[in-house]
């Protein structure tokens, strides 16, 4: 062995220079060492960086070195030759995983290959052709525990629970659901060859409330399962939902993965969403936290989980509380320090659709001066309430683009946009834009949807908030190109705008088709300038349409005047019905379709009409052309002058 170690070959010899942690444990361990030198082999090699970003234990140089190492074959592969699997040089010969995203993008289980260091090819000292494939991570097998009385070698998912006292898995134990498994018949479930995901629920979590075993049923076991795909969590996108074994005819369940930071941590979530349930399974979804992730066995991907998916046995109030350092915490916090009134409230109602912020939405740091004031709190959280169960596909379903909250005279307003397969709700309220993070959480007596903000806490200046909200992109657009944004951002002044919605402007291109293209026009920019500037106040406070309303009845119920950049004395009437607010504008009534929407700097209310004359366009357009056309009068004169003096 001496001698074939001095005459190591160039691919020894690189990989000891770049990747001298793989090199290191490979070259303690005879099995991999002699693979290395005598035979044709193809190799994962994390880089070092890889190992300092691993957590180090007693028995790496026992199980990494032969699982980074493909199964002897007379021809090592390259990126493009490989299948789904390759067999490694451990014992039993268990699978890597290969997952391809695109040509370039290709994961070994949870490691990403390198592309630009990856199909490094050179034959040893003895001929054998090798290949080399940088990855960004350490491989980690199955290992058995120290001192285990019986090897378990390549299991596939039924023989891992079947041998789970054997495994080190962190102390978890899945006895429960084995014997709900064998009790139900459904081991080939488990045991069923090819490439398959499957989430297997711990015996018990602390703090995780226990399910009772009857309520594992045939159904819930099969959405455990997701066949024919090998899901680990890194090549997997957020929130695409796959098909389970429990997916039929009658019955629909999906799985997802998803993510939350926590902190320095990230943490990771497997959901279970029954879009069509039956007399025992209720839709919705169902979330666990998946506290052990990535286990290779012969026929897929273990993944070990907090508790069952698909059944849904608590109140919105206990998925609150679940525990300390679940997804809503924070939320749970604020609502505790506030009195805790909130989580009686939500006790009561039989059907209630929750928008809870998630941790990191109460993190935020532009918020944190807004959550001292207990009162303010307590008078926001009714915000985040819908007397209704909702679901996102109620939502699209129904059509519905608002609805009323808990504090009256105060609506949720959504925007449902949908990108190819993916489909994602967006809501307002309070002026805060949120997008649902994680839909349909299921509960007894009702629906929750995480959020990325806190209703009624302005975190945006106005010209953020324009850019941000997807029902005023028209207005947006109009006020980049004429440059009225430039000035929105300022928090020393305060502003109270009156936006057309792009509704507004639609109705606008049917009314006037003429009027509406010319102003989206490049050079008729100034006129739109204008125009909006007739919907802008800028005054020492921003105005609510409360404080408006109360202006008006203070004269008597007639116009209040408003002074906006463009009119000096532009005169509106208020009205206030069960519909909300109305302004009356040039004997015309507008809905403000939203109202008292806070910003950083300002309030923004959304109207259902542009406030424009035919004659803006007229008489802007004649000024123009006079303006040029006087300009090349004076031009031609100038020519005239030079050339002829």
């Amino acid at each position: 062995m001496d001698d074939l170690q001095r005459n190591s070959n160039f691919f020894i010899y690189n990989l000891f220079c770049v990747l001298f942690q793989i090199y290191s444990i490979i070259e303690r361990n005879q099995i991999a060492n002699t693979t290395i030198h005598l035979r044709s082999v193809t190799v994962f090699a994390p880089h070092n960086e890889a190992f300092m970003k691993s957590t180090k234990q007693d028995n790496d140089d026992e199980y990494l070195p032969c699982y980074h190492i493909r199964n002897n074959t007379n021809v090592p592969m390259k990126l493009e030759q490989l299948g789904k699997s390759v067999f490694s040089e451990l014992d039993g010969n268990p699978p890597m995983w290969i997952t391809k995203k695109s040509p370039e993008e290709i994961y070994v289980n949870q490691a990403k290959v390198v592309y630009h260091l990856a199909n490094y090819e050179h034959n040893n000292t003895f001929g054998k052709p090798q290949v080399l494939h940088v990855i960004d991570q350490v491989l980690q097998p199955l290992r058995m525990k120290k001192n285990s009385p019986q090897n378990v070698y390549n299991p596939n998912a039924w023989e891992f629970m079947e041998s789970a006292e054997y495994l080190d898995l962190d102390n978890y134990h899945t006895n429960t659901f084995l014997q709900r498994v064998q009790n139900l018949d459904k081991k080939s479930v488990f045991s069923n060859q090819g490439g398959h995901t499957f989430f297997i629920p711990v015996d018990e979590v602390a703090n995780y409330p226990k399910v009772r075993p009857e309520k594992i049923d045939v159904k819930v076991i099969d959405a455990h399962v997701v066949p024919d795909n090998v899901l680990f969590l890194g090549p997997t996108n957020e929130n695409e939902q796959f098909k389970t074994l429990a997916f039929t005819d009658m019955l629909k369940v999906f799985a997802s993965l998803s993510k939350a930071e926590e902190g320095d941590k990230t943490k990771y979530y497997v959901s279970s969403d029954t879009v069509v349930g039956d007399g025992v399974h209720p839709t919705g979804a169902v979330v666990a936290e998946i506290v052990k992730a990535n286990i290779p066995v012969r026929n897929g991907v273990v993944h070990l989980i907090s508790r069952p998916l698909m059944i849904v046995d608590n109140t919105v109030k206990q998925f609150i509380e679940d525990r300390e350092d679940s997804v809503l915490h924070r939320f749970y916090e604020e609502i505790m320090n506030s009195g805790g009134d909130f989580l009686e409230k939500l006790t009561a109602m039989p059907n209630v659709t929750l928008f809870a912020p998630s941790n990191a939405a109460f993190n935020d740091q532009s918020i944190q001066s807004y959550l001292t004031n207990r009162t303010y709190i307590r008078s926001l959280l009714e915000l985040h309430i819908v007397n209704r169960r909702l679901s996102v596909d109620d939502i699209v379903a129904e059509s519905i683009d608002k609805v009323p909250t808990e504090v009256p005279r105060k609506d949720l307003f959504f925007n449902v946009v949908t990108s190819g397969k993916n489909r994602t709700l967006t809501l307002e309220g309070g002026g805060v834009n949120a997008t649902v993070v994680q839909a349909n959480l299921a509960a007894t007596n009702g629906i929750i949807h995480i959020i990325d903000h806190v209703l009624g806490i302005p975190s945006s200046t106005v010209d953020r908030k324009l850019a941000t909200d997807p029902t005023l992109n028209e207005t947006n657009y109009l006020g980049q190109v004429s440059s009225l944004n430039d000035q929105l951002g300022d928090v020393q002044k305060r502003f109270t705008y009156f936006v057309p919605r792009d509704f507004a402007w639609k109705r606008l291109a049917i009314d006037n088709p003429s009027v509406h293209k010319k102003l989206f026009m490049p050079e008729y920019s100034n006129i739109a300038r204008q125009i909006l500037e007739r919907h802008l106040i800028i005054a020492d406070k921003a105005f609510t349409m409360d404080d408006l309303r109360k202006e008006a009845n203070n004269n008597y119920n007639l116009s209040v005047k408003l002074p906006t950049v463009r009119d000096v004395s532009m005169y509106i009437k208020i009205k206030d019905s069960v519909e909300g607010y109305s302004i009356e504008w040039r004997n015309e009534w507008i809905h403000v379709h939203r109202s008292d929407v806070r910003c950083t700097n300002g309030i923004i209310h959304v109207i259902d009409k542009v406030l424009i004359d035919d004659n803006d366009i007229e008489v802007n357009a004649a000024i123009t052309t006079k303006s040029i056309t006087a300009l090349v009068m004076v031009m031609a004169q100038c020519l005239v002058f030079y050339y002829f003096n």
